[in-house]
């Protein structure tokens, strides 16, 4: 085959696999709208007339600050950062930019799989792809905070193991800046430091072992500085309640129906097929370009426990924002059974595999539409789209008289 030939195929191969990305983001540029929802009103509305008001070192604590049970730093810096640039708060290009950590998730995924499957990395890849890009996360299709902040912790820790694992100076001075920004970026904030810690440990380069624990031991208590702990949290459902939703959780990709028994069951297989396809060799040792999967895997998994822990007091529903967490376990899953089989069990598997995601990523992106359809008249109605009227009001007033955003009459 000639060179030529190759790199023809090659691009051909990438075109593909971002077919699925192609997809989502003409649906997110279908029905992204340039109106605050719910937490944007509190999160970034709110949170922007402060920082005006606000003078000298004080705007850069207020990154810092608490919001609800968390630490949102990146978020909020986008924020400032788009408000500075653009002067003014445009919501559906905070939802674009939400959106776009999602590609670079993917990117970053490509880019582990063809280290550690080189032989079968462009259906891994497509798979990967038609996961991160299903539809049943269409929350984060038209709402800013959601999609800033959920795709955005992702991207942080696997852009910050993508730069530890880099050879250089330069490139572990990213990863510590990344880190940071990681640790203090989401409630799973601290549960990603600690696992990008441990992905140092393993990786045994003395230089970023010695960073990633400066990083660990110093911002884990400054994330508890000034803490309130919020009342929604101090209740915690009983162990029964938190695992069945945390096996519903781990099914949702393929098996939207919450409290379902036949959803747990389908999770178990998930989670205990993933853990047990983990490619380690007999002797414990991982294989050779699977380590960023398997602490992303970690992550993942121990992220979902926790929100398990705190959403299930209010119920078995999941909120499709959280989603992108069992799609990218469904993708490790495949990932891992193509480094397990044989070549010969490798080819059907990844047909059966892909055309079984075809089906739920159709069943998905239909149920999906509906309910951005319906998520898109709420917004666009007369009646915000905030419990509150009269606080969302009062916030609405203030951020166009400060010149942050104005909401055209309806």
């Amino acid at each position: 085959m000639s060179l030529l030939v190759k790199k023809g195929l090659s691009i051909i191969q990438y075109i593909v696999i971002f077919i699925p990305a192609i997809v989502y983001f003409a649906v997110v540029s279908r029905y992204a709208e340039n109106i605050p929802s719910v937490d944007d009103f509190d999160a970034i509305l709110a949170f922007m007339c402060r920082y005006k008001h606000a003078q000298g070192a004080d705007k850069f604590f207020m990154l810092f600050e608490q919001m609800n049970e968390h630490r949102i730093f990146s978020s909020r810096v986008v924020y400032v950062l788009y408000d500075a640039l653009a002067g003014g708060i445009n919501f559906r290009n905070l939802i674009f930019i939400g959106n776009l950590e999602l590609l670079l998730t993917f990117v970053i995924l490509v880019a582990f799989i063809k280290k550690a499957i080189p032989r079968y990395w462009f259906v891994a890849s497509l798979v990967a792809g038609i996961t991160l890009f299903d539809l049943n996360n269409w929350e984060n299709a038209n709402f800013a905070t959601g999609s800033i902040q959920n795709f955005g912790i992702i991207f942080l820790f696997s852009a910050t193991m993508f730069f530890y694992n880099e050879k250089g100076k330069w490139q572990s001075a990213l990863a510590v800046i990344l880190h940071i920004t990681c640790t203090f970026s989401s409630g799973n904030g601290l549960v990603a430091s600690a696992f990008l810690l441990l992905f140092n440990i393993f990786n045994s380069n003395k230089l970023n072992i010695y960073l990633a624990i400066g990083v660990f031991l110093s911002c884990s208590p400054l994330y508890f500085l000034h803490y309130t702990r919020v009342a929604e949290t101090t209740v915690i459902a009983p162990a029964s309640h938190i695992i069945q939703y945390f096996f519903q959780f781990a099914s949702n990709h393929i098996y939207y129906d919450n409290n379902n028994m036949l959803s747990v069951a389908v999770g178990v297989l998930i989670v205990g097929g993933v853990i047990l396809l983990v490619p380690l060799s007999r002797k414990l040792r991982i294989r050779e370009g699977a380590a960023p999967l398997i602490f992303l895997l970690g992550f993942l998994l121990a992220s979902m426990s926790l929100i398990s822990t705190f959403r299930s007091n209010f119920g078995f529903y999941i909120p499709s924002r959280y989603l992108l967490y069992p799609n990218m376990l469904l993708a490790l899953l495949f990932i891992f059974i193509l480094l397990k089989v044989s070549d010969k069990i490798a080819k059907p598997i990844a047909i059966g595999f892909t055309l079984l995601l075809i089906v739920t990523y159709n069943m998905n992106f239909r149920g999906s539409i509906d309910q951005l359809k319906k998520l898109q008249t709420a917004i666009e109605s007369p009646e915000l789209d905030y419990p509150d009227k009269k606080r969302a009001n009062t916030v609405l007033a203030e951020s166009c008289e400060l010149r942050i955003y104005c909401l055209r009459k309806r």
